[in-house]
């Protein structure tokens, strides 16, 4: 758990994304928004309130027109956790330059699951980025069949360039 785990004191730090970015390994199978970020979920501190966080990453996915498909607090939410899942993104239309060349198609689509939960003084955000390897995705999203994005997949590329938008969101 520590080696995904970073400590990101003031908003200024945030930009440390490209070290969030090589956390993930192999991918495994992802629980689905409902169920909370797997173990091999990133995850960041944050200086910054949950729902601030969780606006900063929306404005992030709206910046490269990517709709956010859910957004969710808790039911009775006291604790101001927020989650929120974007629409199935086709990587060659938001970032051209990922060379994701002879891949199957079903695998140039990923979708972006995010949590922000409060810690101390902050927040703990996660990020799981996930693919279908089996077929192209579907709406509802068949969580059995998706996987954690491996930190090695060409695709990564478009991750890490929303972890470091993010990052200048935050900043501001």
């Amino acid at each position: 758990m520590q080696d995904r785990l970073w400590r990101i004191p003031v908003l200024t730090t945030l930009f440390v994304a490209p070290l969030i970015i090589g956390a993930c390994s192999s991918g495994g199978q992802s629980s689905g928004i409902a169920q909370g970020p797997s173990d091999r979920a990133l995850e960041a501190r944050v200086a910054a309130p949950p729902d601030t966080v969780i606006q900063r990453a929306w404005e992030t996915l709206r910046a490269d027109g990517i709709t956010p498909r859910s957004f969710q607090r808790s039911t009775g939410d006291t604790a101001n956790v927020a989650s929120m899942e974007s629409e199935w993104i086709y990587v060659p239309n938001v970032y051209p330059t990922a060379p994701l060349g002879s891949l199957p198609e079903s695998e140039k689509y990923i979708k972006m699951l995010f949590w922000a939960q409060p810690f101390r003084g902050g927040t703990v955000l996660y990020i799981e980025p996930i693919y279908d390897p089996t077929d192209l995705p579907t709406e509802p999203t068949n969580w059995a069949r998706t996987r954690t994005l491996p930190s090695a997949h060409p695709a990564w590329q478009y991750v890490q360039y929303t972890a470091e938008q993010l990052a200048r969101r935050m900043e501001q």
